[in-house]
């Protein structure tokens, strides 16, 4: 008899809703559909293959680092994807989201089998709808013609679909995930509230519909979706699928904003330091984690000193940045500072980075000269401890990957609305620089000129280092991609972008028993 295996990790440090279900041993699929416990389970199984499809390695998905502003991506174990390098881009595998697919699946494709009430599964129901179509939507953002399965009981080849109907399918499941409660209205089969975002909510769907909505009027070229997803934005923004804020400052959202349930994110992968040891893969939710920056640790004095893969210099920062926008010396470390102190931190041999001297300095290091910027947008760093030596050793950053955020979406409207000529995107745009600047002494005017290429370089300066540039890029056209994506980009024809040029390549694997995969012509001319 075929068995159902169902992933399930009971002990996730920190996140507490995500329960310890264990399914009977030696479940089948004649015995195993039986009671809310068996949905919770197969929801279980669903959220820990979102976070494993979300926070993957920084390999997985070189458009991040194209996209990325940086001054090195001097990778030497890769070859670097700002060159459009076929041997970097074959390194991004869909097989993740495929599987997330097929764990939403389980769930739709079983719910007849339960003998429960709609009521009791609709729940589960919504969140494979939302799991879906995330899913197909990044599909389509990254690969563009990708495959759309057929549920858990077909096993045969399946060739790629066009954009067009992976983002239809995209679109489909989002809006039937519009059904989702409020975020604090989500429940778990006991009746408990959810203490994490990764779950799909009202709002999360509206992101979802809102970034989906503005791709397609820019990938499909239809005017009338820039309406649509201006309609989700304003749900969000008007507290209409639950409530979200801005964090009051920088600051805050550096402090805060990425810890998990802050009241600007709407949608966020829940990640723990915890994570590595089940994952190794889950300790970077953010690929700009790489990036030089800081706190170090006693075992890592060498760090202030080392070549990072990716690092993006003070000169770059300085011009991007007005002196008076808070966001400078929030994200960043000591961009003015001649010196860092190294200091003993809170815990047994941890170590942090000052700007200024105090009395448990250990090291001084001079930075006067040194080009690099340090990062600090992303905080709250972990450790591991090694009670064989009693050591400690960085373990990353101890932060949720925060997907969608309130400023990410009145941005997303303030282009939504400037694409339609609409006046009021000025409104949206200056209630981001008031937050960044704290006054109205910034508002946009006419002198600055294009009023798009204002958004555009205010969703640059808001939402540095968060996964979004390549995207923004690539909604905003071709010239977009030429001007502000690498040099290599600025070499590719019209012909190019229109054979695939811009999505990434599918990975050898997904070729092995399906003669019906194929590459998109670009990308194909590198096999010959």
């Amino acid at each position: 008899m075929r068995k159902l295996y169902i992933l399930l990790i009971g002990f996730l440090v920190g996140c507490t809703d995500i329960i310890n279900v264990q399914p009977e041993n030696d479940t089948t699929f004649t015995n195993y559909f039986q009671t809310l416990d068996h949905a919770e389970a197969l929801l279980v199984n669903l959220e820990l293959n979102v976070r494993n499809m979300m926070c993957t390695s920084k390999e997985a998905n070189p458009q991040v680092i194209a996209g990325e502003i940086a001054d090195s991506t001097g990778a030497t174990y890769m070859s670097d994807p700002r060159e459009l390098s076929a041997a970097s881009y074959t390194q991004a595998k869909w097989v993740d989201f495929y599987t997330t697919i097929n764990a939403a699946d389980l769930i739709l494709d079983n719910l007849s089998r339960f003998p429960l009430s709609e009521e009791e599964l609709k729940p589960y129901e919504l969140q494979a709808y939302f799991a879906k179509g995330l899913c197909y939507f990044i599909l389509a953002q990254r690969w563009g013609e990708v495959p759309i399965t057929k549920g858990t009981t077909y096993f045969g080849k399946i060739a790629k679909s066009s954009v067009h109907d992976v983002l239809e399918e995209a679109t489909k499941y989002a809006l039937k995930a519009l059904e989702l409660p409020v975020y604090a209205d989500l429940k778990d089969n006991y009746g408990k509230a959810r203490t994490t975002k990764q779950y799909g909510s009202k709002g999360a769907a509206a992101a979802l519909l809102a970034h989906l909505y503005a791709w397609r009027a820019s990938i499909e070229n239809v005017s009338e979706y820039w309406s649509e997803a201006e309609k989700y934005c304003t749900m969000i923004i008007d507290n209409q699928v639950g409530f979200y804020d801005l964090a009051a400052n920088p600051e805050e959202l550096c402090n805060l904003g990425f810890i998990g349930n802050h009241k600007e994110a709407i949608w966020e992968v829940y990640r723990s330091v915890e994570d590595k040891v089940v994952n190794s893969s889950l300790n970077v939710a953010y690929f700009s984690e790489i990036f030089i920056g800081v706190p170090i640790y006693m075992d890592l004095y060498s760090g202030i000193d080392k070549q990072y893969d990716i690092m993006i210099f003070k000169e770059r920062v300085k011009k991007m940045y007005d002196p008076a926008d808070r966001r400078r010396d929030a994200y960043f470390w000591g961009l003015d500072a001649d010196e860092f102190y190294l200091r003993r931190g809170t815990e047994m041999n941890e170590c942090v980075l000052s700007h200024g001297p105090n009395d448990e300095i250990i090291a001084t290091y001079s930075i006067k000269n040194r080009k690099e910027a340090y990062v600090n947008k992303f905080r709250n760093p972990a450790w591991n401890y090694n009670a064989w030596n009693e050591s400690y050793s960085y373990a990353g950053m101890e932060i949720c990957k925060v997907y969608w955020r309130l400023a990410d979406i009145i941005l997303l409207r303030a282009e939504c609305r400037a694409r339609q000529n609409n006046p009021a995107a000025v409104d949206d745009l200056n209630r981001i620089r008031e937050r960044a600047y704290g006054n109205r002494m910034h508002d946009y005017t006419t002198a600055e000129g294009d009023l798009r290429l204002a958004i555009f370089r205010e969703r640059e300066k808001e939402l540095l280092f968060e996964d979004h540039r390549y995207y923004d890029v690539r909604r905003n056209g071709d010239d977009y991609v030429r001007q502000e994506l690498p040099e290599a980009f600025g070499k590719l024809t019209d012909d190019d972008i229109k054979n695939g040029a811009l999505y990434l390549d599918v990975d050898r694997t997904a070729f092995q028993n399906n003669d019906l995969m194929r590459h998109n012509v670009y990308w194909n001319k590198f096999l010959q």
